[in-house]
């Protein structure tokens, strides 16, 4: 017995420390995603700063010197290697200075950069080249891809001159993602991507790029990084890293998500090991405690095993009696006798506390929930219905003609009535929706439901109440008792966002139903 429990025990501790490692792995994967996408933000952001120091130079907007504005824009790009493209346009479009004079006296006035750029600080997303393809170097032979900003130019009297539009080469993206490659990813054989927000690889392994990743793209939008094993569309299962963008400083982000993935075997592999290292080494020990148990514990064995299933099943015992009086030694006898002491004022409590709770949130004649009980359930419900995207209907209903019975046969059967409509008002309610007794004949039903049937639902359950409790009730001495009901509707969050306004409403639209005559439903806002 000692060696399986020692053997279950370590089954366990390697299981949850196998557990806990793949969630390390996890969230290291998640982590390097999440490096990738900063180190892009960061990137884009100095990039963006880099524009609008461009924009602080008047003599842009100012001066008519295409030569002036050339060379200080190729002196730019010297410096900074992943400016593909400088350019200047005019007011109506036309590049009057770029860098290498490349489309000086073309107009790009129907081009994103132009039209964007015009308005404010624009960022476009990664797109192949158009007007450029032809007239940038293409070394690798693949086609060019940028990341365009844009940024509109006033003269000192402010008025509109132009567009200053970058155009940067996406390969600054690939360094990024190289320059995250440390020994071990390598060893670990791990991937790194990057989406578009459409969910499209824009970088990656070359035989990836503009695949869809559509199980990526549509899984959970958290801000924070995520991780999960993932089949991918090699048929292969991938411990895959997940982070999205959310922008730094001046780049507000474009919704690029970055992935890291590695193989399951490769990245699981020292959760093996470790599992391999445990259950060795509980082996070892449970031979061990096995042979120190027999020699020197036999005798604290059997009873020990009781005391600790007895605590297991703690919560189903009913009686003290149910713990077994150990007679062995003096220790086990002083234990056993606690035990049964504790067990019998947990017991005590217990059924205390239950009658407190259910005197609490119960109407002693109904014994239908009361108020308390109602602003618990609202307090739980109203978190899990607004997470759902449903609506909560609260449906107030009085008794029409109940003062008459009271008046004419009696308060004794007017609680007998009582009694039989609440009967008949739970058999009404559908299952996970709530009814209370709030005072007198006055009741609230509390309805989850789809916000595009909420008004449809509450017609089909006010006409049921409607032909229930119009049904005669037969008392005592061959008495009967005929009531109505009038009922007042609201829906929240439609009607209003602050549950007891809803409430309010509710109240409102149940007056209306009296005024109107009394044995018919109005929803709040609803005319006829």
């Amino acid at each position: 017995m000692v060696v399986a429990l020692t053997l279950l025990l370590s089954w366990v501790a390697s299981r949850e420390a196998a557990i806990q490692l793949e969630a390390n792995i996890g969230h290291d994967s998640a982590d390097t995603a999440y490096q990738m996408v900063d180190k892009l933000n960061r990137s884009m952001d100095a990039r963006i700063k880099e524009v609008r120091l461009l924009l602080g130079i008047k003599e842009f907007s100012d001066s008519s010197g295409r030569f002036w504005i050339r060379e200080q824009l190729e002196h730019l790009q010297r410096n900074y290697d992943v400016l593909s493209w400088i350019g200047v346009t005019d007011a109506v479009g036309t590049v009057i200075a770029s860098t290498c004079g490349i489309l000086e006296g073309s107009s790009i006035a129907q081009r994103p950069v132009f039209m964007e750029g015009q308005h404010a600080l624009w960022v476009g997303d990664v797109h192949n080249a158009v007007m450029l393809a032809q007239l940038l170097p293409t070394p690798t032979g693949e086609p060019i891809q940028f990341v365009d900003i844009a940024a509109p130019l006033h003269n000192q009297r402010g008025e509109f001159t132009g567009v200053l539009g970058v155009h940067l080469s996406w390969e600054w993206a690939t360094q990024v993602k190289d320059s995250m490659f440390s020994p071990q990813l390598r060893d670990q054989q791990t991937d790194l991507l990057l989406l578009s927000s459409e969910g499209t690889v824009i970088l990656g392994p070359d035989e990836m790029i503009g695949q869809p990743l559509a199980f990526i793209h549509s899984s959970s939008n958290s801000t924070t990084p995520e991780w999960s094993v993932e089949t991918w569309p090699d048929g292969q299962r991938y411990v895959t890293g997940v982070a999205r963008s959310q922008g730094f400083g001046d780049f507000p982000g474009l919704g690029w998500v970055a992935v890291s993935r590695q193989p399951v075997a490769t990245a699981f592999a020292p959760v093996d090991r470790l599992s391999e290292i445990i259950l060795g080494t509980g082996l070892l020990v449970a031979l061990l405690f096995s042979i120190i148990g027999w020699i020197v514990a036999s005798r604290l064995v059997d009873p020990l095993s009781r005391f600790a299933r007895a605590a297991d099943n703690i919560q189903t015992v009913k009686s003290r009696l149910e713990f077994t009086q150990e007679n062995g030694s003096p220790e086990l006898k002083r234990l056993s006798t606690s035990m049964r002491d504790m067990v019998e004022r947990l017991i005590d409590q217990r059924q205390t506390i239950s009658r407190l709770e259910d005197l609490a949130n119960t109407d002693p004649l109904t014994g239908l929930p009361n108020r308390a009980f109602l602003n618990q359930y609202l307090q739980h419900t109203l978190p899990e219905t607004e997470r759902q995207q449903q609506s909560i209907i609260v449906l107030l209903f009085d008794l029409d003609g109940f003062k008459r019975v009271n008046d004419e046969l009696g308060h004794h059967a007017g609680d007998l009535l009582l009694i039989e409509i609440s009967q008949r008002i739970k058999a009404t309610l559908r299952s996970g929706d709530a009814v209370a007794r709030l005072e007198g004949d006055e009741f609230v039903m509390v309805l989850k439901s789809p916000s595009s049937t909420s008004a449809a639902l509450t017609h089909e359950v006010s006409q049921r109440l409607l032909t229930r409790i119009a049904t005669p009730v037969n008392l005592p001495d061959a008495q009967n008792a005929h009531v109505g009901c009038s009922l007042g509707a609201s829906i929240w969050p439609q009607h209003s966002n602050d549950i007891q306004q809803v409430f309010q409403l509710a109240d409102t639209a149940l007056y209306a139903a009296k005024g109107k005559g009394k044995h018919r439903l109005v929803i709040y806002g609803e005319s006829g």
